[in-house]
C-alpha cells in the first residue's frame, strides 16, 4: 500500500514536470514553443468547425510535426542512447504514418485519429520534455506521461465544449 502511494506521488510529480517544464527551463521552449501554438491553434479551431473532419492534407502534415521534432531534437541535443532511441522512434513513427496518410492505405477514420492534431502535438511535446529536462524514461515517466497526454487532450476537450460552432452560424 505505501509503495503504491510513493509510486503515485512520483507520476504525479513527474507528470506536472509536463507542465511546469517550458517556464523552469528556457532552453526548451524553442522546440516547444511551436507544438504548443500548434495545438492550442488547432485544437481551437476544430472545436470552431466542430462540422468539419481532419483531412487527408492535414493528416500528413501533422505526422511531419513527429519527423521534424525528432530531427529537431538531433540536431540540437546530445542524446543518451535511450533517448536517442525515442527520438529515432518519433521520427521513424512519423515517416510511417505520413507514408500511410500519403498514400490514403488506411482507412480515413484510423488516419485522422492517429494523425491527430491531440495526439501528434501532444506526444511530441511530451517526448521533447523528457528529453530536454532529462527526466528518467521509466515506467514512472511512462505513467507521468500518460496522465499528462490524458489531461492535456480532456482540457482542450472542455474548452471545445464551449467554443461556439461556427458551422451553424454563419456570424463571425
Amino acid at each position: 500500500m505505501e509503495t503504491q502511494q510513493i509510486l503515485t506521488e512520483e507520476v504525479l510529480k513527474r507528470a506536472e514536470i509536463f507542465l511546469q517544464a517550458p517556464l523552469q527551463d528556457q532552453n526548451i521552449l524553442p522546440t516547444v514553443l511551436p507544438l504548443i501554438m500548434g495545438a492550442v491553434i488547432m485544437e481551437l479551431y476544430f472545436g470552431k468547425h466542430k462540422q468539419e473532419d481532419l483531412g487527408w492534407n492535414t493528416s500528413v502534415g501533422n505526422a511531419v510535426i513527429w519527423m521534424t521534432t525528432g530531427i529537431s531534437l538531433l540536431m540540437a541535443e546530445s542524446l543518451s542512447q535511450p533517448e536517442l532511441y525515442a527520438t529515432y522512434g518519433l521520427i521513424g513513427v512519423g515517416a510511417f504514418i505520413a507514408f500511410m496518410d500519403f498514400f490514403h492505405i488506411w482507412p480515413s477514420t484510423v488516419a485522422f485519429i492517429v494523425s491527430s492534431s491531440a495526439v501528434v502535438y501532444t506526444l511530441a511535446y511530451t517526448l521533447v520534455v523528457i528529453i530536454k529536462s532529462g527526466l528518467t524514461i521509466d515506467q514512472t515517466t511512462f505513467k507521468a506521461a500518460a496522465i499528462f497526454f490524458i489531461g492535456t487532450n480532456v482540457v482542450f476537450k472542455i474548452i471545445q465544449s464551449f467554443e461556439k460552432d461556427a458551422d451553424s452560424d454563419l456570424s463571425f
